[in-house]
């Protein structure tokens, strides 16, 4: 009845008989695109070798990784709301789930940046004084914000990779009811007028400081391209025929994009979204592209090329503690660089050039890490996730109801009672 894309309204975090692994390597993809970008390219930055300015342009591009995420995000949560909003106690089940999953490893984080270091560690280092007077914006999910305002000033000693936590969060207090009040139909207009709106903000925003495109990738209505696309094939995965009936077109669409991106950044000479033009132009193909690539990862079998890449163990599980990994990587490094000096040994290879420093410091970075995404999920945050069963989601609409019941709740939307705030 359903294209097995609709078993992806399951909750990624929890375990279950209709969850789709390759989300979960799609997801490690994203993470080691990310860690590309801040390890490699943005210490490369500064080189001043052409192999190391090289290496630098090219894994800048790992900043798509966020949008991955995005996609990501926009498709499961859409889904999660089309197969529960309406019924009853779904708005209590939605926000507890999402606290339970996102607070406890953010606000931990958090009472230990601003509670306990400052007693552990006496800094009278500038940069620590900004950080705990900007406390307030970190506590109330308003980093990106902080961070557009301040052009990176106000987000110091490596805390700025926030931002995308804020607004996946500001994302998750809105979203719900834009979905609980539309049909499905209308909410594809929604989102189509969305994404539109985005465009003119961020065109209005460059016009208006130019010099400050920057600050387009770090504001909530300029980013949300790729979770409005997410949202958008969540929309159609629940529609006859399913997401099926894009997949022959995914391929073409990607190649697109990829095309179109590229020439952008030949005619510009860079891939940073801070460019006046990127600013404007990249976050529609970036969807585009990873829009598609989520429908071949879904819609393909398990033999497929993409599964199987998507599928392999090891991605998985990088995907499985991204949460983790993504919230202490960057402080990780900053961290070890401040205490080490890193980046200034080795500089006499390859003709002065830093790239084996960075490279070694990723990698010792990474595994880092990635132990401690490991660790945090499985000694932490599952304890959290277990709390989950007090708030099952309402499963007369889950993603196995006949057709006709999920249907009908999704046109009678409109003419619900609406949620207990």
């Amino acid at each position: 009845m359903f294209n097995h894309a609709l078993q992806l309204a399951s909750d990624p975090t929890t375990p279950s008989n209709d969850h789709n692994p390759a989300l979960d390597g799609l997801r490690g993809a994203a993470m080691l695109l990310v860690i590309l970008n801040h390890a490699i390219a943005v210490p490369l930055l500064t080189a001043t070798t052409g192999f190391d300015t090289a290496v630098s342009k090219i894994a800048f591009g790992g900043w798509v990784g966020v949008d991955i995420f995005f996609v990501l995000s926009g498709f499961l949560i859409t889904g999660i709301l089309l197969d529960t909003a309406g019924r009853p106690g779904w708005w209590t089940s939605f926000i507890m789930r999402r606290g339970l999953r996102v607070f406890p490893l953010y606000y931990g984080v958090l009472v230990f940046l601003f509670l306990v270091l400052p007693r552990l560690v006496r800094w009278d280092e500038p940069a620590f004084a900004t950080l705990q007077a900007n406390q307030r914006r970190y506590w109330g999910y308003g980093v990106n914000l902080l961070y557009a305002l301040t052009r990176g000033e106000g987000t110091p000693l490596n805390t700025g990779h926030f931002w995308s936590l804020s607004i996946e969060e500001q994302f998750y207090v809105v979203w719900p009811l834009v979905v609980w009040a539309c049909t499905p139909r209308r909410l594809l207009r929604v989102i189509a007028l969305t994404m539109i709106g985005g465009l003119a903000f961020r065109l209005a925003l460059v016009l208006h400081d130019p010099g400050n495109a920057r600050a387009v990738y770090f504001l909530t209505p300029g980013r949300l391209d790729t979770l409005m696309t997410g949202a958008a094939l969540a929309v159609v995965a629940r529609m006859p025929g399913g997401l099926a009936r894009l997949e022959g077109l995914a391929p073409g669409a990607i190649g697109a994009g990829v095309i179109t991106l590229g020439s952008l950044v030949l005619l510009r000479g860079t891939l940073n979204p801070g460019d006046p033009v990127l600013a404007v132009a990249a976050f529609p193909l970036v969807a585009l592209v990873f829009g598609a690539v989520l429908v071949m990862a879904v819609t393909q079998p398990p033999t497929g090329r993409l599964a199987r890449v998507l599928r392999r163990d090891w991605l998985r599980k990088w995907g499985t503690y991204s949460y983790g990994i993504y919230v202490i990587h960057l402080p990780l490094l900053g961290a070890i660089e401040y205490k080490t000096k890193f980046y200034q040994h080795g500089v006499a290879l390859l003709g002065g050039s830093r790239l084996p420093s960075v490279l070694l410091l990723a990698a010792v970075a990474a595994s880092v890490s990635y132990a401690f995404g490991y660790m945090s999920y499985h000694l932490y945050e599952k304890r959290f996730l277990e709390l989950k069963r007090y708030f099952a989601r309402p499963s007369a609409a889950r993603a196995g109801a006949p057709l006709e019941t999920r249907l009908a709740l999704l046109q009678s939307r409109s003419s619900a009672s609406p949620p207990v705030m």
